[in-house]
């Protein structure tokens, strides 16, 4: 189906559950490192979604005012980076899904996030042709 995200069991072949929005599309998607049955997801209309795998709705959500391209949640999993249609590079408490930072510096979307291993540093690739490298200290 269009506009779903499906949870599966390989080894029982089968779907669990469909997770489905009514209004844009999801544009990439990024796992839970405290809990493995949490996605999240960012798309078209400037949402993020925390989906549960045994639940059809999603259990918590924020908003922002513009598309977001691509998220990636931290090596410990307490942040979450998403990357905007702006140029905007945004992080997030992951328990609470509130804004605490935000950085602003390529001029076209940014289309791929990546954290360092050891979480302090956060890498961007935005369609201006750059690569940024942002220091986190958390």
């Amino acid at each position: 189906l269009d506009k779903t995200t499906a949870t599966f069991d390989l080894k029982a072949q089968r779907k669990i559950v469909a997770h489905q929005i009514k209004n844009g599309s999801f544009l990439d998607v990024t796992q839970r490192k405290d809990n493995e049955y949490e996605l999240i997801t960012c798309g078209q209309g400037g949402y993020l979604l925390v989906w549960d795998c045994d639940e059809a709705n999603p259990v918590a959500s924020a908003d922002y005012p513009y598309k977001l391209n691509t998220c990636r949640v931290s090596p410990d999993g307490n942040y979450l980076a998403v990357g905007s249609e702006t140029g905007d590079v945004v992080i997030y408490n992951v328990k609470t899904m509130q804004q605490i930072a935000q950085g602003d510096g390529h001029s076209a979307e940014v289309n791929r996030l990546q954290w360092s291993t050891d979480q302090k540093q956060l890498i961007s690739v935005a369609q201006d042709n750059s690569v940024f490298v942002w220091n986190f200290y958390a």
